[in-house]
């Protein structure tokens, strides 16, 4: 299999169990880190404005590669494993970055946004790419593979208030109602993320 590093982005509604304890799903998480083409560690953590949403975040070799552990015989046992931390719908994406995702900060911002128009690709991207370098590069962002015209940005910063200061600035927040008249803003939040490498 070709190698296009592709990062797995599943948002979901927790359970009370895995919002007591974010550690709650390291069984399943030990499953899934024994896969072809995964990159450890796997990041997961509770939305700051809303714990009922949960994120986890998993670096992978290629899209292919995560679609062979789907048919593979551990998957079955993976989503089992899964199944007590997740309290409701949940949406899965894939997203080959414009940069390698670290997610080293200690708040992650996720922002989902989807063009109105196809046609406003282009200043779209030319946007998102001023936005990352006004941000000293804190920003990384592409278009997921199941929707070309969904764009996920990630961004890493030292606190929620970090964030909303760096956009309050006249340029980036010039920048940012520009984007939001190109593409509808979808899912706009923050997580403080953990990772876990397994056992």
């Amino acid at each position: 299999m070709s190698t296009i590093p592709t990062t797995e982005i599943i948002i979901f509604e927790t359970s009370e169990k895995f919002r007591e304890d974010v550690s709650f799903l390291r069984p399943a998480f030990d499953i899934v880190l024994k896969a072809d083409g995964v990159h450890k560690p796997v990041y997961s953590g509770l939305q700051i404005e809303n714990p009922a949403t949960g994120y986890i975040f998993l670096n992978w070799d290629s899209l292919a590669h995560h679609q062979a552990f789907m048919t593979s015989s551990s998957y079955g046992p993976l989503l089992e494993a899964l199944k007590p931390a997740i309290g409701g719908p949940l949406k899965m994406y894939h997203v080959i970055f414009n940069d390698h995702p670290t997610f080293r900060q200690p708040v992650t911002e996720v922002l989902l946004i989807t063009l109105k128009d196809p046609s406003h690709r282009a200043e779209v991207f030319d946007i998102l790419n001023k936005l990352s370098d006004l941000t000293e590069k804190k920003l990384i962002f592409g278009p997921t593979l199941e929707d070309e015209n969904a764009i996920i940005l990630v961004g890493g910063w030292s606190s929620v208030e970090a964030h909303w200061e760096m956009v309050a600035n006249p340029e980036p927040k010039a920048a940012v109602e520009r984007l939001f008249v190109l593409a509808n803003k979808d899912h706009l939040f923050h997580t403080a993320l953990s990772s876990y490498a397994g056992k």
